[in-house]
């Protein structure tokens, strides 16, 4: 798998600095959504510093950071100095995982460093090598503008640089704030090409996605619409488009804020706020981010005299594995009523780095640090038997057999 890519679902995230009721309060933003969020983005000008504080503002609220970094004095700024040198020290001592969406929308012409595939391939690659050489924790995410599509393979730099596709999509009712200029299309449609081409190899990420209630070229509210083309591309994710790993609305009311023509914010409209909710609080969207170490960066190679290699030692047995169980809380014996915890009870000898909470066979919830502790909502399913399952994942994320329990729903 790809640098920090859950094994299953779908991580969510958001842009709420300018959220007009939120105000980039992570914790209100949640209380709103009903659900805690895995990541949060914000947008930085190359040339600037590395933006700690709210880096540490995002980890205190327990997600992980996701960075738009933008050259937008164009690409001959980009070399291996001391700036690049100095920022991607900032970004690995902040000690958590990081997602770096360096210069995106390259493929539209309206960035100013668009236009030259060669020269883009070349700067993107240098800063994932000095990346990859002082802060492993950063993952690189290579994102497009869903249009136009004639030009999007040209500005790829390998796979070997990239660890995530992304993708920006916008669901807007006039393109371009223009009355004349219909717009509509099905989200899954301006996907599909990007889908089809990497999602085999890259998860993808949709970096940027919103639909707009309001649009400034018509003069009309668009709740219907909205609410329409949001609920057909979230509810597509856990069924048609797996490979999709995370999702982040851009909240934001951008003629307010004089940006565009469409007022995507969630917490403007309350139909809106709680179709976003409705949609979030299926089991395939996660909370948190598999934050497994990064590789530390290797040692310059020694030059040495060449000696008989030593001949292989006999291969060791596997380490035993103790057995875990399914420990309830708040339940009655294996009866269930509303809220309860569900903690795996880990006798692992080897370091455990994930363990994945499976109802019904379906992903609840995933945590990568101890205690291993789930709270559930039995009130999300039906009254009746239903199956609590944990799957463990070692140091390989090689998963263990899962550990069942059967349990009885009893709450109407």
């Amino acid at each position: 798998m790809a640098k920090f890519e859950p094994p299953t679902g779908c991580y969510i995230g958001a842009f709420v600095q300018l959220d007009p009721v939120v105000r980039g309060d992570f914790r209100r933003f949640e209380d709103l959504t009903q659900k805690k969020h895995a990541s949060y983005f914000c947008y930085v000008g190359y040339g600037k510093p590395f933006p700690t504080e709210w880096v540490q503002r995002v980890k205190s609220a327990g997600a992980v950071p996701h960075i738009a970094w933008e050259p937008l004095e164009g690409l001959d700024a980009i070399e291996d100095d001391d700036y690049l040198t100095q920022w991607a020290e900032d970004a690995r001592d902040v000690a958590c995982p990081i997602f770096l969406r360096f210069a995106s929308e390259m493929n539209g012409t309206w960035m100013p460093y668009s236009g030259n595939e060669h020269k883009y391939i070349e700067k993107f690659r240098t800063v994932h090598d000095v990346m990859e050489r002082i802060a492993p924790n950063v993952a690189m995410v290579w994102c497009v503008f869903a249009q136009p599509i004639s030009t999007i393979a040209r500005y790829y730099p390998g796979d070997e640089y990239v660890d995530w596709v992304g993708v920006n999509i916008y669901s807007v009712h006039r393109h371009d704030g223009d009355p004349n200029k219909p717009a509509g299309e099905d989200p899954r449609d301006l996907l599909k090409f990007v889908y089809e081409r990497y999602a085999e190899r890259k998860p993808i990420q949709i970096s940027e996605y919103a639909a707009t209630h309001y649009c400034r070229a018509t003069a009309r509210r668009l709740v219907d619409f909205a609410i329409g083309r949001m609920s057909v591309l979230y509810a597509s994710l856990p069924k048609q488009l797996t490979r999709v790993k995370m999702i982040n609305w851009f909240s934001v009311d951008a003629i307010g804020e004089k940006l565009a023509d469409n007022n995507y914010a969630l917490t403007s409209d309350e139909r809106v706020l709680s179709t976003y909710a409705q949609l979030i609080s299926h089991p395939h969207f996660l909370s948190e981010v598999v934050a497994a170490p990064a590789t530390p960066p290797a040692e310059p190679p020694v030059a040495i005299a060449a000696v008989p290699a030593p001949p292989e030692p006999p291969a060791l047995p596997p380490r035993p594995r103790k057995g875990f169980n399914i420990l309830l809380r708040g339940a009655s014996g294996d009866v269930l009523r509303g809220n309860v915890v569900i903690l795996a009870d880990v006798g692992y000898e080897e370091r455990v780095k994930l363990v994945t909470l499976y109802v019904d066979g379906r992903v609840r919830a995933v945590r990568n640090s101890e205690p291993f502790r789930f709270e559930w909502d039995s009130r999300e399913v039906r009254d009746g038997t239903h199956t609590l399952a944990i799957v463990l994942y070692d140091d390989s994320y090689a998963p263990s057999k899962p550990q069942e329990l059967i349990v009885a729903v009893e709450n109407r």
